[in-house]
């Protein structure tokens, strides 16, 4: 079954709230009722619903409500996928030059594993032979932890692919690093979703 919108918001919703039962979600122009819509959400496993000792503890006003959800790990994981497929990853100027760039150490700690990982086969989407080429190309900085290597633009979009998945699912610093040092409009090469706020790098 694929989620209609305002399956999709409500599953936005309970992410938004962690671990938290949540029974006041109000979907816009929804074809169903709320609690209809966490039904089928957890029918699908992207929600548990409350047992009714729970719901015995959510009394607001005066007042029992009919269902509570939260999130599980799989409907987290189908927002981060629905992201991925909304959100690709921008494509590079096939002209421009290869560029010097500057990366973390954990930045490089990402990189290898995903590598790892596609090799493997366990990560698609992810072209392991430019990932393997650019990280062929990485040389440490003296005295850090940092790296630098010169990509070329089909390695570059291997190593921004990754870190755009890691800022998706668990760090979002190296990407933003990355993107700072990118040329020309930073709406060329930035995926379209929302991603947390910079962290130093």
């Amino acid at each position: 079954m694929t989620l209609r919108r305002d399956q999709w918001f409500v599953l936005e919703v309970l992410a938004a709230q962690g671990s938290i039962w949540v029974s006041n979600v109000r979907p816009p122009q929804a074809r169903s009722s709320p609690g209809t819509i966490a039904q089928v959400l957890a029918e699908h496993g992207l929600c548990e619903l409350a047992p009714d000792d729970i719901l015995d503890t959510l009394v607001a006003d005066g007042a029992r409500p009919d269902w509570a959800a939260r999130i599980t790990a799989l409907g987290r994981t189908a927002l981060t996928y629905r992201a991925l497929q909304q959100n690709p990853t921008p494509q590079p100027d096939p002209e421009l030059d290869p560029l010097e760039i500057d990366l973390c150490g954990s930045a490089m700690d990402v990189l290898r594993a995903a590598l790892v990982a596609a090799e493997a086969g366990t990560l698609p989407g992810v072209d392991d032979a430019r990932l393997r080429a650019a990280l062929a190309g990485a040389r440490s900085v003296p005295g850090s932890l940092r790296h630098t290597m010169t990509p070329a633009p089909e390695e570059l979009l291997a190593v921004l692919s990754v870190l755009h998945l890691e800022s998706l699912v668990r760090d979002a610093s190296g990407y933003h690093h990355l993107l700072r040092q990118l040329p020309g409009d930073l709406a060329t090469w930035r995926a379209l979703t929302t991603v947390p706020a910079q962290i130093g790098c």
